[in-house]
């Protein structure tokens, strides 16, 4: 009886494996457009296919976003588009002109954004703070 209790038990916990990911983006320029955040799971789709993607219009200096996603690696990103236009506006040598970031607050340097800078572990309900910049 106990050995079936603990099968049971097991694979309750197995199958409800998703956590809350929480992002508070800082340093929104209010009024201005929306923030969008766009989550990214595996190197192989970094930048090109998100898994899911929220928008919140730009109304508070400080925007929070939830997410529920099985325990794994991710990447975030967020930016701020400034014109509504649902996407990163980008300038000369492709330099973002409208404020952006990633998790692990990650800042590229003259070149586009590493995975291997940007991911982490989700393991358990977690919040993540990512200054817009």
């Amino acid at each position: 009886m106990i050995k079936i209790f603990a099968i049971l038990l097991l694979s309750a916990l197995l199958s409800s494996s998703k956590v809350i990911l929480r992002v508070e983006v800082k340093n929104v320029q209010v009024g201005k457009g929306s923030v969008v955040a766009d989550i990214f799971h595996g190197k192989n789709n970094f930048l090109k296919k998100h898994l899911l993607e929220k928008t919140i219009k730009a109304d508070s200096s400080i925007i929070n976003f939830t997410f529920e996603i099985p325990a794994g690696e991710y990447v975030v990103a967020v930016y701020q588009d400034l014109n509504n236009n649902k996407k990163l506006d980008k300038g000369i040598f492709s330099i973002p002109t409208e404020p952006y970031g990633f998790s692990n607050n990650y800042r590229p340097f003259m070149s586009a954004p590493k995975y291997n800078g940007c991911k982490f572990w989700l393991a358990r309900d977690t919040v993540i703070t990512i200054n817009l910049k």
